[in-house]
């Protein structure tokens, strides 16, 4: 049989390190899409293409400037205005994940994918990465448009620390702000879900209320996970969690006019909760809601489709209260975080290379084009069956390399000593 070395390669070339099913949408930009560039460098335009290419126009721009003929000559054709798009008062634009719908006009392409569908992952690798995370990337083929391959990689034992001075001149490092891990899996289960959360959070920020031009980013040692993707000619970049608006006003003042700040937490506990769940419901993520009140901020409503992303809300009412002039006088309490990006396993213990028992969980990520403004939102289930080592990486890591070859102690005025 000569043909079965290259069989063999094409296997090897193509690892299938776990089955994950899940559903995709993405919403192709008309003026900046590489994507659609492409396509319409075919011969035809992506109007004339787009049933067969299984695209939906979905034009939410506010063209009342123009004269209704020119209106209807600029919308996308097929695109009804108030068909396809929540008016101004519509509930689900009160936060601000789909205003970007004002803005362009779009290709919305939507699908799904399992293993025995019809629609498969023509690959996927799980990695451990040599800082120890673990990485999963899953390539899909869209009909008509090319390869979405898409991933998210988290820390199993995230746990931020800081370094102390002791008594007799060393280091000691301190876990900072909580039990982050079990604050998250709290979150998790407030919405309705067991298992262990990690938020995709690189990236996030905070906006200073007192001054909206300050950005206070979220540090390196707090971004406990990330998401990417490439669909075809175009890049995207994970949306973070987020803890503000655009203009620095905390979230919860966008559900309470007569909300003021400092947050409801200074108003006592019981406000608190109210806020935080009270947003829960307004994203439809609460596990104590009605099945038919779900989902006020999905696409359900906004584009005419039936793709309803899952939004966690995490109030960080677990974290220590960060009391000005004290030692950790900064971190997210009192802030409320919503993750449209996340990631939860059943099992976190089988995080292992070689681990025999399968790693099973959910995820969804939400990404952003890095040159156009369109937009991808995929959510699914994996089952892990193998994960490898990263082969690739710096063994041992280049930072602890470097470290060594400059004298660089790990923390503190010397090593660290000890670990509480």
């Amino acid at each position: 049989m000569p043909f079965l070395p290259a069989l063999v390669l094409l296997a090897a070339c193509n690892p299938m390190d776990a089955e994950v099913s899940g559903s995709y949408l993405a919403y192709l930009a008309k003026g900046s899409s590489e994507n659609l560039t492409r396509l319409e460098r075919s011969g035809k335009t992506v109007a004339e293409q787009s049933g067969d290419l299984g695209l939906a126009a979905v034009d939410c721009r506010d063209l009342s400037g123009l004269e209704p003929d020119a209106q209807t000559a600029e919308r996308l054709p097929g695109a009804e205005f108030e068909a396809n798009c929540l008016d101004g008062a519509g509930d689900a634009k009160a936060l601000k994940y789909f205003t970007w719908l004002d803005d362009y006009a779009y290709w919305r392409k939507e699908g799904t994918f399992a293993p025995d569908g019809d629609v498969q992952a023509w690959r996927t690798e799980a990695v451990m990465t040599p800082e120890g995370d673990l990485q999963l990337t899953v390539h899909v083929d869209v009909e008509g448009i090319g390869d979405l391959r898409f991933g998210w990689s988290i820390d199993p034992d995230f746990a931020p620390t800081v370094c102390d001075d002791t008594e007799d001149g060393g280091a000691a490092t301190r876990a900072v702000d909580g039990d982050w891990l079990a604050g998250w899996r709290a979150s998790a289960e407030a919405s309705g879900m067991t298992g262990q959360l990690w938020p995709l959070n690189a990236g996030g920020y905070q906006i200073n209320p007192s001054n909206t031009g300050v950005y206070w980013y979220v540090p390196q040692e707090w971004m406990s996970g990330t998401a990417f993707a490439r669909f075809e000619d175009e890049q995207f970049f994970s949306h973070p969690t987020d803890y503000a608006d655009p203009d620095g006003v905390p979230l919860y003042q966008l559900m309470y006019a007569g909300s003021s700040y400092p947050t409801p937490r200074a108003n006592g506990p019981e406000a608190y909760l109210t806020w935080a769940e009270n947003t829960r419901i307004h994203l439809g993520s609460s596990a104590a809601q009605p099945a038919e009140e779900k989902g006020v901020t999905d696409f359900a409503d906004i584009g005419q489709s039936e793709f309803a992303p899952k939004f966690i809300i995490e109030d960080n009412s677990w974290r220590p209260a960060d009391v000005a002039g004290t030692e950790g006088a900064s971190g997210f309490d009192q802030w409320l975080g919503v993750m449209p990006g996340w990631v939860r396993i059943d099992n976190p213990e089988a995080i292992e290379v070689g681990s025999s028992t399968p790693v099973t969980g959910e995820f969804q990520v939400y990404l952003e084009g890095v040159a156009a403004a369109s937009k991808i939102l995929v959510k699914g289930s994996f089952s892990i069956a193998n994960i490898r080592e990263d082969v690739w990486g710096y063994d041992p890591l280049l930072e602890e390399t470097k470290r060594e070859e400059n004298g660089t102690p790990v923390c503190g005025s010397t090593e660290a000593t000890a670990t509480e």
